[in-house]
């Protein structure tokens, strides 16, 4: 039987030599206990190895993330769509209640703005808008807001604002649901 490593270094390079980009957290995460051999690996293969071009996708996302902008927002207006498709995309895909529509479209501008953690959002929809998109957008949700600058944080009204106060929802907390479950449930599946 052949070496576990070797497989999972022999189906990376394949791919990574084919074009694809394969993401190593996956392989790494399969070769278990051996991670650090299959890293060196591939850590050596990478070195020796011409980067494929990007296409100008990759190009236009990395630019949106120089420029402190949504790479998924971006990604969005590239592909023509509008917040409101990708909201009824999700709701159609995973069956949910059209009732639940602006619980799905508060979560999903969260997702877009960098307002969720990867680790939060769950594969199975991060798989849906890739294939929406045409690209695996999980890296995209590394993307973070730039923090307020001090002087935005710190700006002072000549005359005070008043704010009502933010009403608290009447009984209990609402419990969760599939819309929770596919934005905030986690890597689960």
């Amino acid at each position: 039987m052949a070496d576990p490593v070797m497989q999972l270094f022999e189906e990376y390079a394949g791919r990574f030599a084919a074009g694809e980009r394969p993401d190593l957290r996956e392989y790494l995460e399969r070769a278990g206990e051996e991670r650090d051999e299959l890293a060196l690996l591939v850590d050596r293969f990478l070195q020796w190895t011409d980067a494929p071009e990007p296409d100008e996708d990759a190009v236009a996302l990395a630019q949106a993330w120089i420029e402190g902008e949504a790479p998924l927002v971006a990604l969005r207006v590239r592909r023509g769509l509008t917040r409101d498709a990708v909201v009824d995309f999700v709701i159609e895909t995973f069956r949910l209640d059209p009732a639940k529509r602006e619980k799905v479209k508060r979560y999903y501008h969260q997702l877009e703005t960098g307002q969720l953690q990867r680790q939060q959002v769950s594969e199975r929809l991060t798989d849906a808008l890739g294939k929406l998109f045409g690209t695996r957008i999980g890296d995209l949700l590394a993307w973070r807001p730039r923090p307020l600058a001090p002087e935005a944080a710190y700006f002072r009204a000549t005359a005070p604002a008043s704010v009502a106060p933010a009403a608290a929802p009447p009984g209990a907390p609402a419990e969760r649901d599939q819309v929770d479950d596919l934005f905030t449930g986690g890597r689960t599946e």
